[in-house]
């Protein structure tokens, strides 16, 4: 019991480490003006394409590491059409959801995309018949309801703008791009803990996974927009200092990957994407301290009530833990 805590703390903490390096970068790559072609870089099939190699190459080191039935091309063999369809719910969910964002405007959007939880735990309802934990239901709903008062709880000097172009149609998309994200998540999970002849783990998805959606993003690129490919390689070449940003936002984003699904092979997608949404609230803190963003009441409230939520669950889980332990013992 103990070393399963441990290995969970771990995890966590490779998490929070990687991806919160990860989101400082992922800030300039993506809203900094570069000097030289005078705009921000607007590639992000051609970002994709970037992670998703290093993800696929550090994904095969990290199955090659692990004592497993069988390789990751062998896997792809036998699993083809269901990671093909995972693989697709993945690379349409982002280009879904920032199409919403002529719609809706910023902070609707950042609300939605950090309420995961809530999609995740339908999806395992309605889609997989899998029976939810109450207090984990309560968790999700805590946690979502801190973020929307940490998003929302402006007083209009904090450097956002209230909505104003928001339309039904635009949520419909953020629904449907959120019903991507729990179907990936949610099918992530069932893969991982499903029947199989041969045991599935983490690193089989992360390669696997990875290795697809660089296929999907190549293939739109080429068909639907190879505008983008063009741009982004002509951007590059005026200013090759992107290249560093796009290298350790690619290394940070395949590190975390490995502590992700080691996460989603050992625990479940409820676990990860609790720990996943808790560190975009640390990212939030942290970007407050770096860029010296003022916080409100309400704010902190959020942050209370989310961190509040996740330490109650724990402390319930733990609880848990201890009788089974102790019934364990008196059995034996």
């Amino acid at each position: 019991m103990i070393k399963n805590k441990l290995k969970l703390v771990i995890a966590i903490c490779g998490i929070y480490a990687t991806f919160l390096s990860w989101g400082l970068v992922q800030e300039p790559l993506n809203t900094r003006v570069w000097p030289n072609s005078g705009s921000k870089f607007t590639g992000p099939c051609f970002i994709a394409i970037c992670q998703g190699l290093m993800a696929t190459l550090v994904g095969f080191i990290y199955l090659s590491s692990k004592k497993t039935d069988y390789g990751g091309l062998e896997f792809m063999e036998i699993k083809f059409k269901d990671i093909a369809v995972i693989s697709l719910y993945q690379t349409l969910s982002a280009p879904v959801a920032s199409y919403s964002l002529y719609y809706v405007d910023y902070l609707a959007y950042i609300l939605a995309k950090s309420c995961k939880l809530i999609p995740i735990m339908l999806v395992h309802l309605l889609v997989y018949r899998s029976k939810i934990p109450k207090e984990k239901l309560v968790v999700g709903v805590l946690v979502s309801l801190g973020v929307t008062l940490f998003t929302f709880g402006t007083d209009g000097n904090g450097g956002y703008k209230p909505a104003t172009g928001s339309s039904l149609y635009g949520f419909l998309i953020l629904c449907l791009s959120l019903f991507l994200d729990g179907l990936t998540n949610a099918s992530q999970d069932a893969m991982l803990k499903g029947p199989s002849q041969k045991k599935i783990t983490g690193a089989h998805l992360m390669f696997a996974l990875n290795l697809l959606i660089v296929v999907w993003n190549i293939g739109y690129l080429l068909v639907c927009d190879p505008n983008q490919w063009h741009s982004s390689i002509k951007q590059l070449t005026l200013d090759p200092q992107i290249w560093s940003y796009l290298l350790t936002y690619s290394i940070c984003g395949a590190i975390g990957q490995c502590f992700i699904f080691f996460t989603l092979e050992n625990y479940s997608s409820i676990v990860l994407t609790t720990v996943t949404v808790t560190r975009k609230m640390v990212s939030m803190l942290l970007s407050i301290f770096i860029y010296g963003h003022r916080v409100t009441l309400p704010q902190w409230m959020g942050i209370i009530i989310v961190f509040g939520g996740i330490t109650w669950e724990a402390f319930l889980k733990s609880g848990k833990d201890v009788k089974r332990s102790n019934t364990k013992e008196k059995q034996t």
